[in-house]
């Protein structure tokens, strides 16, 4: 048995017991324990993390099989890659940002909700794909060829929509994402003694926003920036950013439709186009160079 064939079967095992984790185990304790699909358990959040666990089975069983690509210019290792991180990261954001927000209980025993042993799990597993087995898949093998170089024009236009976006995703988080009555929270509002607390979304998509300005303008220059590696280019890594942004935004959206008395602000549908912005951008930049699977 071969390296790509081992690190596949990996791939299985991991993905797999992710999604059994996510959508088996609960994910907020409120007194009682609530699953991904409760609107006091995962909400939004659990409905995404089940949905990229499907995701991340899907390719892990496309990858046992030999396949190389899964949409043109998009290989199974590379998408494997941004599906593990956002999944990852998903679980981070519903822990960090979304269960503060709600309280439960009374007097002294009033406080935020607790984390059930599903998110916990499905953590440590999805966490081994992005962190372990997808850089040793991408950086084993030889590199891919025929990929093409974009052309001058569409490096312009793509790397100004991205420096946008970035700005988009720098701003928007500083507007209201959630709103309840005359309440409006940023995603930027933590509780610091106050009695609701904001989804605090801000600091990661501001860290996002700035690479992506930075890449955005690095790649205007005359050279250009380097790709990350052989296997691994900046569409992918735009992509990735993008997958990866478009979770908070998403899962504040099916969390208010769940929950009554939650309005969605409009911070939150702005992030959500700017995300879907950068993921056209790198699915066109990747079918335009022709990126294949290692």
């Amino acid at each position: 048995m071969n390296h790509n064939r081992l690190l596949s079967y990996a791939h299985l095992l991991m993905a797999s017991g992710y999604l059994i984790f996510v959508l088996v185990g609960p994910w907020a304790k409120r007194g009682d324990a609530f699953g991904a699909f409760s609107s006091d358990g995962g909400t939004g959040f659990g409905i995404i993390g089940v949905v990229l666990g499907i995701i991340l089975v899907l390719l892990a069983i496309f990858r046992v099989m030999g396949r190389a690509e899964v949409l043109p210019g998009l290989g199974v290792e590379q998408l494997t890659l941004v599906i593990g991180v956002a999944a990852w990261l998903n679980l981070i954001c519903f822990v960090v940002g979304w269960l503060p927000i709600f309280e439960y209980g009374e007097g002294r025993r009033r406080g935020v909700p607790g984390t059930g042993w599903g998110v916990v799990g499905g953590y440590f597993t999805v966490s081994q794909i992005p962190l372990l087995l997808s850089p040793l898949t991408l950086g084993i093998p030889s590199p891919s060829r025929g990929i093409k170089a974009l052309d001058e024009k569409k490096r312009q236009l793509f790397s100004v929509a991205t420096v946008l976006c970035g700005a988009g995703l720098i701003l928007f988080p500083f507007l209201a994402w959630v709103s309840s009555g005359s309440v409006e929270l940023s995603a930027f509002d933590g509780r610091s003694g106050n009695p609701t607390s904001g989804p605090r979304f801000g600091y990661l998509l501001f860290a996002i926003g700035v690479t992506l300005i930075i890449a955005g303008l690095m790649r205007l220059r005359a050279k250009g920036l380097a790709e990350p590696g052989p296997n691994l280019l900046l569409s992918h890594c735009l992509l990735g950013a993008a997958v990866l942004a478009l979770t908070m935004p998403l899962g504040i959206i099916i969390s208010c439709f769940q929950r009554s008395g939650l309005d969605i602000g409009v911070g939150t549908w702005l992030t959500f186009a700017a995300c879907l912005i950068l993921i056209i951008l790198g699915v066109e930049e990747n079918r335009s160079r022709n990126a294949v699977g290692v």
